[in-house]
């Protein structure tokens, strides 16, 4: 598996402590966390220098050192998705 791969997985893990669902997607080296909107997803994918996890669009990054702080960030985001009444 690849470094990209392995920080995903570990990701999908720290947000299944959030009680948010994600699946770790080899074919596009991505994480597709669920959101409220049935088959619409946040994709969540790292930054070519495997620095970062970058999300909507690559408008929001966090380090992948601080794989709590990057899982409650994206679980915000998702909440938030909630709030609002959709998808990006």
């Amino acid at each position: 598996m690849s470094l990209e791969l392995e920080l995903l997985a570990e990701l999908r893990g720290a947000l299944s402590e959030h009680e948010i669902r994600s699946e770790v997607r080899e074919d596009v080296a991505g994480l597709a966390v669920s959101t409220d909107a049935p088959g619409v997803y946040l994709w969540v994918f790292v930054s070519f220098t495997g620095r970062f996890f970058s999300w909507a669009k690559g408008n929001h990054q966090h380090p992948v050192n601080d794989m709590p702080g990057a899982a409650r960030r994206i679980a915000t985001h998702v909440q938030g998705l909630h709030l609002l009444g959709g998808g990006e």
